[in-house]
């Protein structure tokens, strides 16, 4: 699939080339991609003899750093991570040597981000709330947002980062902030994708382990939404079921809503929520900068129980002296 090329990690600090290489004083990279109501992070350990890294003259927090991976050679794959501020820095040491461990946070995902506010969103769509919120960071929405207006959407002492994935959860989307922008979409249109990557139990699959679990435990069969609307005085109800539920409680919902088609989206939306742990797994395979989280691949007949269609929710790339290997958390969608 990638071929024997040699795994690569280029760093850039401050917007300078950093001359690091795996195996000399760049001893580990890890690039932690995910998909919902997080943000990416990379972390990397240098050797320090020299004690240059720990010193004033090394990084310090809110560095800028970007980075590359990848492999080497002219049919080499590399990927970029994107641009990250440094907001934790380490230093140790032992008779193996003295390390310095840098970890950041995706750039632009600012302080602001997280600051509690209160505000209120009045004759507005989905879209307006999530581009008014992504217009105050500087980000550029992308996503397919659902149609959906409200005479009123509160943000009561919630960061913008917690009242985005609030809204994602009640109306049945995806939200996260991948570089300069702020990714909001619809489940939909993310679990319908055609599948990057099929895996099957054969010689030659890059797979190196795998784990997978399936579970009702605690799982519901359907959702029931009813609310009294304090104005109109009507009663808002509507039921949504999960097939792959076939027994199970049912989910009471009594959230405000303001119309027929709110009730209907939120029912299946909190359902689909409820039930993503239906089915999870995890996979390790020979370093693929390909396998991001938001992606959709396949499992082939071989998996048995467990064949179908399953989403990266998170990717773990790392790279060290012994290789680079890729780690992706799943859950099945079909």
């Amino acid at each position: 699939m990638i071929g024997p090329q040699q795994p690569v990690v280029d760093i850039t600090v401050a917007g300078t080339p950093s001359g690091l290489f795996l195996g000399k004083d760049l001893r580990r990279f890890t690039y932690r991609d995910v998909h919902h109501g997080e943000v990416d992070d990379i972390s990397f350990k240098l050797a320090d003899g020299r004690g240059l890294w720990r010193s004033s003259w090394g990084i310090d927090e809110g560095t800028e750093v970007s980075a590359v991976m990848g492999y080497t050679g002219l049919r080499g794959i590399r990927v970029p991570c994107g641009l990250f501020a440094v907001d934790e820095t380490e230093a140790e040491g032992d008779a193996g040597g003295d390390i310095a461990t840098f970890k950041a946070l995706s750039a632009f995902t600012s302080k602001e981000l997280r600051t509690e506010r209160s505000a209120a969103y009045d004759q507005k769509s989905l879209s307006d709330i999530v581009n008014e919120v992504a217009g105050r960071h500087q980000l550029k929405v992308v996503g397919e947002i659902p149609d959906l207006s409200f005479e009123r959407i509160s943000q009561n002492k919630q960061g913008d980062l917690a009242f985005l994935t609030r809204l994602a959860e009640d109306w049945g989307c995806y939200f996260t902030v991948k570089g300069d922008q702020l990714v909001f979409t619809a489940r939909e249109a993310i679990e319908r994708a055609a599948p990057v990557r099929t895996f099957d139990l054969v010689n030659g699959d890059p797979v190196t382990r795998y784990q997978f679990r399936k579970s009702t435990h605690k799982l519901y069969a359907k959702a029931q939404a009813r609310y009294l609307h304090p104005v109109r005085k009507t009663v808002l109800t509507a039921e949504a079921e999960d097939p792959r539920v076939p027994s199970g409680d049912t989910l009471k919902l009594d959230d405000r809503v303001e119309t027929q088609t709110h009730a209907e989206r939120m029912c299946v939306a909190r359902l689909a929520r409820e039930n993503d742990a239906l089915a999870t797994g995890r996979i390790t395979t020979v370093g693929d900068p390909l396998l991001l989280a938001g992606q959709v691949v396949a499992l082939g007949p071989s998996y048995g129980r467990y064949a179908g269609r399953w989403l990266i929710t998170m990717a773990r790339h790392r790279f060290s002296s012994d290789g680079y290997t890729t780690n992706i958390d799943l859950k099945l969608v079909e």
